[in-house]
């Protein structure tokens, strides 16, 4: 298990067979651009599975955590991130993982279409 405040993510171990997870392929976040297709996968609202598309928006911007950490070098999406999607994958539109969905605009209490991800390639220790 690891945590790392200042990028809002925690790793977790869980135990399982491991003929039964398959991870997913690593994309790069160096080659990405404004305008193109992202997807984030999450629990949105308590709902298993949850699949949204949305475009990226920025790059390298800057986000500040719950607790005022900022966060750098994120990933801007109009993705909808609400309660459940964050801590989910941000995936390019071959299935490869870019980035983990992390944080929405501080300013709304649910997701106004300013969402943000750490990317793939971005140190989280």
């Amino acid at each position: 298990m690891g945590v790392a405040p200042s990028k809002d993510v925690s790793v977790l171990l869980i135990k399982v067979p491991r003929d039964k997870l398959t991870p997913p392929a690593i994309g790069t976040s160096s080659d990405l651009q404004v305008g193109q297709n992202v997807y984030a996968i999450g629990n949105l609202f308590g709902l298993d599975q949850t699949l949204t598309t949305s475009i990226i928006s920025a790059l390298g911007r800057e986000s500040s955590t719950t607790d005022n950490r900022t966060i750098a070098s994120v990933i801007q999406t109009d993705t909808e991130i609400n309660p459940g999607n964050a801590g989910g994958p941000l995936l390019d539109s071959a299935g490869r993982l870019i980035g983990i969905n992390t944080a929405i605009d501080n300013s709304s209490v649910s997701s106004a279409g300013i969402d943000f991800a750490v990317p793939v390639a971005q140190r989280i220790g």
